[in-house]
């Protein structure tokens, strides 16, 4: 379903990610980890679209620079930081709405599912970050994307918040893709069953979660 082949993206002088080649097949939940700056963010965005690297990133096939309104058809991002949209919440929807070709009540169903009480009349900018990030993940989920890409889509949440959010992505079909970056790895470990470990822009480990978590406890 994914294919990277030798990624690389710098800033400047800053190699943000060298040479990364991963392949992520149907079904897969790949939590990718590292410290800051390890180049976790920069490889989600390439996977989005976001950001122009050189190298490949393929989905289904398509390349993602060359054909981006086919190869991210079936993709669904919750950003790290959610864009300061000047738009009121529920324009915001209904434009999510006309895209994705799906009713707003699922992503109102949603987000009250995370605890968003209704923020119809609200400037989306205006709303605090813990409630973007509620919304955020509402829009994605409720997208039923085959491709779920998350940059720390709980760390402004509370428990219960991050619980729901995790069930939620826990139910979702299993020849999905989930591709989730997090601070809180014990947050995700339960929910993944790769984990990729990048370190200054390179991937230094890939392994089944099951090797991943004995590592982690012989450590």
């Amino acid at each position: 379903m994914i294919r990277l082949s030798q990624v690389c993206k710098r800033f400047g002088a800053v190699t943000a990610v060298d040479g990364v080649s991963l392949t992520i097949d149907p079904g897969e939940r790949v939590a990718l980890v590292g410290t800051n700056g390890s180049g976790k963010t920069t490889l989600l965005r390439a996977m989005a679209g976001l950001v122009r690297t050189e190298g490949t990133v393929l989905i289904n096939g398509i390349d993602v620079a060359k054909e981006p309104e086919k190869a991210l058809r079936c993709v669904a991002y919750v950003p790290q930081l959610a864009p300061p949209i000047d738009a009121p919440v529920g324009e915001v929807l209904r434009t999510w709405s006309a895209l994705r070709g799906r009713p707003v009540k699922v992503v109102l169903d949603y987000a009250a599912r995370l605890g968003l009480a209704s923020v119809d009349g609200v400037r989306f900018r205006d709303l605090s970050g813990g409630m973007k990030q509620k919304l955020m993940a509402a829009m994605a989920l409720a997208s039923e994307a085959e491709v779920l890409l998350c940059d720390e889509p709980t760390a402004n949440l509370d428990t219960v918040s991050r619980r729901a959010f995790f069930e939620a992505v826990d139910e979702r079909r299993s020849t999905g893709v989930l591709i989730l970056c997090s601070h809180r790895a014990d947050d995700a470990w339960h929910l993944v069953n790769r984990v990729v470990q990048l370190s200054e822009g390179k991937v230094v480990g890939d392994a089944p979660v099951v090797e991943a978590t004995a590592c982690r406890s012989v450590a």
